[in-house]
């Protein structure tokens, strides 16, 4: 009877390391970092991280110059009619998104997949480290699931505490906005972090724009705290596409990150 007992608890281990470990759901929001990537030294230096959900909650460039601050770095959606908003800041998240899906992983970039709760939208984002420019580039890819075309905003959100330090100068253009650690204590040299669109998106409108607050913004209210393109203090900065996204149909963005 006990060689019985313990050939079955031998074959029930065996079947345990036969079947697949069951993926961990992405949680809600989080600061974690899931993923990390590194390149350059000195003045070429870069490493950031990316969270589970596709946030990149730390930055650091050149080398020992971090620009990410508490209020956090991420995404946001909003479907115009009827109005609904998703956005997941890593410190703070809508929570009406699905799982964070992993869909590939290199050295140089992670893409991953997520669905709103009600399955109206699937955000695509490929994040890579591009070494020879010491810069972040991300592809931001919107899939319209419904059966009717919408006009969708999508944003990319990033509280910036410029070499860390919370009170920075911040300015937007209508392609790019950039913060800079201007101070006299510690005196220069200074540095920032831009955010920057690439190309011509498939949206029809496109515009940076500078917060006079270090919090994420509602994707459908985004004039809200919106500084008018220059402000100094706490704030933060956002790069939004606006465009109607057909049916079943799939708009892209792509943007980088750079320091300054």
């Amino acid at each position: 009877m006990n060689r019985i007992i313990v050939c079955l608890a031998s074959f029930l281990v065996l079947i345990g390391y036969a079947l697949p470990i069951q993926a961990q759901p992405a949680p809600t929001e989080t600061t974690g970092c899931a993923f990390t990537f590194k390149a350059g030294k000195d003045n070429t230096f870069l490493q950031f991280c990316v969270t589970a959900n596709g946030n990149i909650p730390q930055i650091e460039t050149p080398s020992g110059h971090l620009n990410v601050g508490a209020g956090g770095e991420g995404y946001g959606i909003c479907n115009e009619s009827p109005s609904a908003e998703y956005h997941d800041y890593a410190s703070g998240a809508s929570g009406n998104w699905g799982t964070a899906t992993v869909l590939s992983k290199t050295g140089a970039s992670v893409k991953i997949a997520r669905t709103t709760s009600d399955g109206h939208w699937t955000l695509t984002q490929t994040i890579s480290k591009v070494a020879k420019t010491s810069s972040i580039t991300i592809v931001m890819a919107l899939t319209n699931n419904q059966a009717v075309d919408k006009q969708a905003y999508l944003i990319r959100y990033a509280d910036v505490n410029a070499d860390g330090h919370s009170l920075d100068l911040l300015g937007a253009t209508g392609n790019s906005a950039f913060a800079w650690s201007y101070s006299l204590d510690p005196p220069p040299p200074f540095y920032g972090l831009q955010l920057q669109n690439v190309g011509t998106p498939q949206f029809g409108f496109w515009s940076a724009e500078v917060q006079s607050v270090n919090l994420g913004p509602n994707p459908c209210d985004l004039g809200a705290h919106d500084a008018q393109g220059s402000f100094n203090g706490d704030g933060s900065f956002v790069l939004a596409y606006i465009g109607p996204v057909p049916a079943g149909q799939t708009k892209t963005a792509t943007m980088t990150y750079r320091g300054l």
